[in-house]
């Protein structure tokens, strides 16, 4: 009986001590994964991770970059916008595809880049005079396949579930001239504002006047004839006008 009772004392403190243990890993907080790749709003340049990114240059308002710089401490060689705000473009940092254009090698290369939510994207930072992370701006790449080009309207719809419900949209209206493709036509503007952040996201998915998948005068068809884009921002509430 006493050994019994032993062996039921014994089991009795590893289950408790198992619960205690699982207690105490539920209750560790979970890392907070920021917007983009530990991208976060309020980071200082100077203490931000370099690892995982490269090619650091200013940007040019989510269109191509305008002239290397060292890394994000650098921002102030960057000439600051409107607003005052120093933009950072930046990619991420992939081996395998520096090593796929170095042979040749388009299996090396295929869906790496820089990407978010799949989609390829024009990725940058934006500082205040004193270094701190105040907006997250990407854009979807306009030199990806045409495939990807005609999907990239889609990363709103990414965006928008990342970030949940309460958006506001707006569906402008069509500029003379713009038509569907194929019978769809996007071009709006979402926001969602809350005490954290500020996010818009805007939205292309039509044809301009003059695009059409036949020339006019040959009928020979033309691929790539569409508008489809989107362009993000996650901004400081403060720092939107």
């Amino acid at each position: 009986m006493r050994a019994a009772e032993e062996m039921t004392r014994v089991l009795l403190g590893a289950a408790l001590g198992a619960l205690a243990l699982c207690g105490a890993g539920l209750a560790q907080p979970k890392k907070d994964p920021g917007e983009i790749r530990g991208l976060k709003l309020g980071q200082i340049a100077a203490e931000m991770e370099v690892d995982g990114f490269g090619e650091f240059a200013c940007g040019g308002n989510g269109g191509p970059a305008r002239g290397n710089i060292e890394d994000w401490t650098e921002f102030r060689k960057c000439r600051a916008e409107p607003g005052g705000l120093h933009e950072v473009a930046v990619r991420f940092d992939h081996s395998e595809e520096y090593i796929g254009r170095a042979i040749d090698d388009p299996m090396y290369t295929r869906k790496r880049g820089t990407r978010v939510a799949g989609h390829p994207v024009l990725l940058s930072v934006l500082f205040d005079k004193d270094g701190v992370a105040r907006g997250i701006r990407f854009v979807t790449d306009p030199r990806g396949e045409m495939i990807e080009r005609r999907m990239a309207h889609l990363l709103r719809l990414a965006v928008m579930d990342r970030y949940g419900d309460d958006w506001k949209c707006e569906d402008l209206p069509k500029a003379e001239g713009e038509t569907p493709v194929g019978g769809v036509f996007v071009k709006q503007n979402c926001v969602k504002a809350t005490d954290a952040r500020h996010i818009s996201v805007r939205t292309n998915f039509l044809r301009r006047p003059g695009q059409a998948d036949l020339d006019p005068v040959t009928r020979e068809y033309r691929p790539g004839q569409f508008d489809s884009w989107t362009r993000v921002e996650i901004m400081d509430p403060k720092w939107v006008k």
